[in-house]
C-alpha cells in the first residue's frame, strides 16, 4: 500500500499539484462544451466538431501518461471514461456526417444522362429583389453563379433588377408628404424603406429630391443630427437577439418592447403595451420565436420583466450555453442604438402631442378617466405607427452593410445556414467566446446618463403584489381598468381615423366615460 506524501513532499510538490488541478479544470471545460455539441447533432458545424475532437484527444493523451502520487489510477481511468463516452458520437458523426443538403435533382427528360438540379428560383429572385448580387445567392445555396444563371434562362427567367416603379414627382411627394407628417423625424434612407414597404420601388436619389421639396427644414435638421455607425460582429443571423423596453411613453401610460437580430439589424418585433410584466414581454418574445426560430442566444438588461423570457432560453439551450446574457444597457447597444431611430419615427412624435394635450388641459394624467381613455385611443396608432417603422427598418439600406437591407442581410445568413445544415438548432458562436462583451460595440455610444441611472444592477425575482408593480412602474394603467374601460365604450371606433390625430376620439370618449361613470355613481346614491 502506497504511503501518504508527507508535508515535505507536498511543499515540494505543490507546483506540480496546481498543474493538475489546472488540467482538470481545462478537461471539465472541454467536456463541458463537448457534450453541448452532441447535443447538437446533427445540426453542429464539421469545424466546431473537429475542434473539440482534437481538445478530447489531447487531454486523454495527457492522461494516459500522467503520473501523480495525489491521484489513483481508477481515478484517472474514469476520467478518460467519460472523454470517450463524450467523443464517441462526435467522431462518428465526424465519418459519416449527413448528407449536406443540395438542390433537389430530377430524371432526365430524356432518360439518359445526369439528372438536373431543380433550384427554387423564385426564392433565388425573391433573394435578388432584395438587392442581394447573384453571387451572394449562389454561394448561399451552395451551387455556382454559372449553374444558377443558366438555370434562370433555361427556365426563361429575367436575372435583370426589379423595374422602378413609374410615379410622377408630385405624386412621389404627395406619398412623402404623407410619412413625414407621420414620421417627421426620419430621413431619407428610412423614408425609402416606408416606400418600399407600400410597394413603391423609386431609387434614393429621388427621395432625397422629394424631400427637399416638401420638407427642406427637416432635411436640414436630420443632416445636423447624422449618427455615425460601429462595426459589430456576432456568426449570423438568429445568433444573438439583443432585446429591452423603452419607457419614453411611460408617462403616459405606454411600454414599447423591442428585439432586433444582432446581425442582420432585423427587427424581430416592436410592440406597444400597458405595462413591462414579464408575462407580456415573454408572450412577445416567443411568438417571435414561432415566426422565427429560437435563438441561439438572447442578451437583455436586469429588469424583472425580462425573467420570463430567461427562463425559456434556458429551459430550451440548458444552463451551460450562456443562452441569455443579462447586463447592463452599456451591454446592449444594438438595441440601445435602434431606440434612437425609433424614438426619430415614431415614439417623439406622440411624445410632442401628449405634452400638447396636457398644455391646453386636455389631458390630467392624475384623471383616471382620461389617462385610460388616452390609452384606449393611442395604443392602437402607436401600434400601427411601430408597425410602420419596422417595415421600413426592415427594407431600409445599410451604409455600412454594404447598402444591404436587414431582410436581405438576414435571409441570406439564413439560406447560408440552411445549406450548410445548421440553421435548426444552431448552437451559434463557441462558448468560450460568449463573455460580457459578446455582440456588443465596444465603440458605440453609451444610453444617456438619465436612463442608465435608472438602469437596474442585478436581477431580482422577488414576486410583487399589484399595487407593489404600479408603485414600481411595471405598469400605469390596470389590465382590469382596461377591460371594463373598453366595454363601456364599445361603441366608439377607436381606430377610426378622425383627420386629427386622434383628438377628437379621445375627447368623446372622456366625456362619455366620464357620462356612464357620473351616472352609475348617481344611480348608487339613488
Amino acid at each position: 500500500m502506497a504511503s501518504v506524501p508527507s508535508a515535505e513532499g507536498r511543499a515540494q510538490n505543490q507546483g506540480e499539484v496546481d498543474s493538475v488541478q489546472l488540467l482538470f479544470l481545462h478537461c471539465g471545460s472541454v467536456l463541458q462544451e463537448a457534450r453541448f455539441i452532441r447535443e447538437s447533432l446533427p445540426n453542429a458545424e464539421r469545424s466546431a466538431v473537429e475542434r473539440v475532437l482534437r481538445q478530447l484527444h489531447s487531454v486523454h493523451k495527457i492522461l494516459d501518461e500522467l503520473e501523480d502520487p495525489w491521484i489513483s489510477t481508477a481515478e484517472i481511468q474514469g476520467l478518460v471514461d467519460l472523454l470517450l463516452e463524450v467523443a464517441g458520437p462526435l467522431q462518428i458523426w465526424l465519418e459519416q456526417p449527413p448528407e449536406n443538403p443540395q438542390p433537389p435533382m430530377r430524371a432526365n427528360e430524356h432518360g439518359t444522362g445526369r439528372p438536373r438540379f431543380v433550384l427554387d428560383l423564385d426564392r433565388a429572385i425573391e433573394l435578388h429583389d432584395m438587392d442581394l448580387s447573384w453571387g451572394q445567392i449562389a454561394d448561399a445555396m451552395g451551387i455556382g453563379r454559372t449553374t444558377l444563371h443558366r438555370h434562370l434562362k433555361l427556365a426563361g427567367r429575367s436575372s435583370a433588377r426589379r423595374p422602378f416603379t413609374e410615379i410622377t414627382d408630385e405624386d412621389l411627394d404627395l406619398l412623402i408628404s404623407d410619412i413625414s407628417r407621420h414620421h417627421p423625424l426620419t430621413g431619407s434612407v428610412v423614408v425609402r424603406g416606408h416606400l418600399e414597404a407600400s410597394g413603391v420601388h423609386v431609387p434614393l436619389v429621388r427621395v432625397q429630391e422629394s424631400l427637399r421639396r416638401v420638407d427642406e427644414i427637416g432635411v436640414n435638421l436630420r443632416w445636423n443630427g447624422t449618427v455615425r455607425r460601429r462595426v459589430y460582429k456576432v456568426r449570423g443571423s438568429n445568433a444573438l437577439w439583443h432585446q429591452d423596453g423603452n419607457e419614453k411613453l411611460r408617462p403616459w401610460g405606454f411600454y414599447v418592447h423591442g428585439c432586433v437580430d444582432g446581425h442582420s439589424r432585423l427587427i424581430i418585433y416592436l410592440k406597444c403595451s400597458n405595462s413591462k410584466k414579464a408575462k407580456v414581454v415573454e408572450g412577445y418574445f416567443m411568438a417571435a420565436v414561432r415566426i422565427y426560430g429560437w435563438p441561439s442566444r438572447a442578451r437583455g438588461d436586469f429588469g424583472t420583466e425580462n425573467n420570463g423570457i430567461e427562463r425559456q432560453m434556458v429551459n430550451h439551450w440548458g444552463t451551460t450555453h450562456r443562452a441569455y446574457l443579462r447586463g447592463r444597457s452599456i451591454h446592449n447597444v444594438r438595441i440601445e442604438r435602434l431606440w434612437r431611430d425609433v424614438r426619430r419615427d415614431t415614439l417623439e412624435f406622440f411624445r410632442t402631442l401628449f405634452l400638447h394635450l396636457e398644455s391646453i388641459g386636455l389631458l390630467d394624467m392624475e384623471n383616471p378617466i382620461q389617462r385610460i381613455c388616452l390609452f384606449l385611443t393611442y395604443q392602437h396608432r402607436i401600434q400601427i405607427s411601430l408597425d410602420s417603422t419596422v417595415a421600413s427598418w426592415n427594407l431600409h439600406k445599410v451604409r455600412t452593410a454594404g447598402n444591404k437591407s436587414p431582410v436581405a442581410l438576414y435571409q441570406i445568413s439564413r439560406e447560408q445556414a440552411i445549406n450548410r445544415g445548421y440553421w435548426t438548432g444552431d448552437p451559434g458562436d463557441d462558448i468560450r467566446d460568449v463573455g460580457d462583451d459578446y455582440g456588443r460595440d465596444l465603440h458605440e455610444s453609451f444610453p444617456p446618463a438619465d436612463e442608465l441611472a435608472e438602469d437596474p444592477s442585478e436581477p431580482s425575482y422577488t414576486q410583487m403584489t399589484p399595487e407593489e408593480e404600479r408603485q414600481a412602474g411595471i405598469f400605469v394603467d390596470d389590465d382590469e381598468e382596461i377591460r371594463d374601460a373598453r366595454e363601456l365604450l364599445k361603441d366608439i371606433d377607436f381606430e377610426e381615423d378622425d383627420g386629427n390625430f386622434g383628438i377628437d376620439i379621445y375627447c368623446e370618449a372622456v366625456t362619455r366615460l366620464t357620462a356612464l361613470v357620473s351616472g352609475e355613481a348617481n344611480s348608487e346614491d339613488i
